[in-house]
């Protein structure tokens, strides 16, 4: 819609093309990397049923703490080394979550026997969850699709991070457009206080 406006303003004012396309790059730019879309703010997570490392079922009910959950969507703790590295983080900051009633949380593709290997290598205190045949990924809207069935890759999400109250809703979401680059706890703690 705005492109089209722009094309009517072009015309109508005579705009070389040259700004035409110098305006359509800012605009471009300008639009605001929005992850997991189809979960606004203020919207309830969809409900997790999903084993964590230990090959236990839990829900969203189980995991989340007093005031709340700390959600990490990551692509995977066997293979990137960008999710490795945040889960270390979580790790370091994870006691700051729990100690304001708010547990942690990670979910990935990775079967049962990965994430129990993760809970051993970096000291994991919290559910490391398995995310089955991608449902929970699909569900929340937020899968990579440059993967197809088959491809080592395929359900991993964009990685991002979900800050959800005792009820189960969407406080604040986290991430990066570029998958190399991960919030910084402190933002989330943050927003984690107003819980």
């Amino acid at each position: 819609m705005l492109f089209i406006q722009l094309i009517r303003r072009t015309f109508l004012t005579g705009l070389p093309a040259a700004a035409l396309s110098l305006l359509l790059l800012q605009t471009a730019q300008a639009q605001e990397f929005i992850w997991a879309p189809q979960l606004p703010v203020g919207s309830a997570l969809p409900p997790i049923s999903a084993q964590d490392q230990t090959g236990t079922l839990r829900s969203l009910q189980d995991i989340t703490g007093e005031k709340g959950l700390v959600l990490v969507m990551s692509r995977s703790f066997d293979w990137c080394p960008y999710c490795i590295a945040q889960l270390q983080r979580l790790v370091e900051a994870a006691p700051q979550f729990q100690a304001m009633g708010i547990n942690v949380a990670t979910m990935t593709y990775d079967p049962v026997a990965t994430l129990a290997g993760a809970v051993e290598e970096h000291g994991v205190k919290f559910p490391l969850l398995f995310d089955e045949n991608v449902k929970h990924v699909n569900a929340m809207g937020i899968r990579n699709m440059q993967y197809e069935p088959g491809q080592r890759a395929y359900g991993i999400p964009y990685p991002g991070i979900f800050l959800i109250d005792a009820q189960g809703v969407i406080r604040a979401k986290f991430a990066e457009e570029d998958y190399k680059l991960r919030p910084e706890f402190s933002l989330v703690m943050e927003e984690a206080k107003k819980l």
